[in-house]
């Protein structure tokens, strides 16, 4: 109950009046799992990868889409954002800044979104992402203090970020992060399905697209799925070629 209620297949806000079996029918579908209504092996290994903090549905209104994307309503008014990173322990500065660099372009390439980094005396741009890494009780807003939602240590949330205009995204420090290996958790995956969310993006229900809630492992050859690239698009509109007239 506590997993369907964090990701609200239970509602969060509501006490009783939920059928324990039509949430677990609910998952089992989002996630592209044998549809049983039974907390079966399949339903109990895939509540056990590593994921999304972000909740798949809203406050338990699972409806059956025809399109697979889903967005959060919101999206940012400028094509140009600005972000900052506050790097975590297990890559290199310079390694986290290429990595971030990369998933921000996969954002890029399919869309007019162009982004920039900034340094931490303008941090207060808006129009800005704030990348950090951080423990299980870690930074929030100025006026919550900390995040309202901590981190469960190794495994489980990877990562959280928040939708438009809110920008930020949070990396689970207790993590092992890595670039270009099979070892650890792939930082470039990961950043670039939060970065989704950063633009507005919600879960898919697609097992191969970037924006699926569960972390399937390393993909050397990482690329987004046309549902991804109908998500975004659908928010931002297609990447356009200036051509010179001169």
């Amino acid at each position: 109950k506590k997993y369907l209620r964090a990701y609200h297949y239970i509602s969060p806000t509501r006490s009783g009046n939920y059928d324990f079996n039509i949430a677990i029918r609910n998952f089992q579908h989002f996630m592209g799992l044998p549809v049983t209504g039974n907390v079966d092996g399949a339903t109990i290994k895939m509540m056990r990868k590593p994921r999304c903090g972000v909740a798949d549905v809203e406050d338990g209104a699972f409806k059956t889409r025809k399109r697979r994307y889903s967005v959060f309503g919101s999206k940012w008014s400028k094509t140009h954002l600005t972000y900052y990173l506050q790097p975590g322990q297990d890559l290199s500065r310079s390694t986290q800044n290429r990595v971030i660099e990369r998933a921000l372009q996969y954002w890029s390439e399919v869309s007019p979104l162009t982004f920039s980094r900034v340094v931490l005396s303008i941090v207060l741009r808006l129009y800005l992402f704030n990348h950090s890494f951080g423990p299980r009780t870690h930074e929030g807003t100025s006026e919550e203090n900390t995040c309202g939602y901590p981190f469960d240590g190794e495994g489980g949330v990877l990562a959280h970020a928040f939708a438009p205009s809110d920008g930020r995204l949070h990396f689970d420090e207790e993590e092992t992060f890595t670039d270009l290996s099979e070892q650890g958790t792939n930082l470039l995956y990961v950043a670039v399905h939060e970065i989704g969310h950063n633009l507005g993006l919600r879960h898919s229900c697609v097992r191969d697209a970037v924006m699926y809630p569960a972390y399937l492992g390393y993909k050397p050859d990482l690329k987004l799925h046309s549902d991804d690239i109908s998500g975004i698009q659908s928010l931002y509109g297609k990447f356009c070629y200036l051509i010179s007239r001169f």
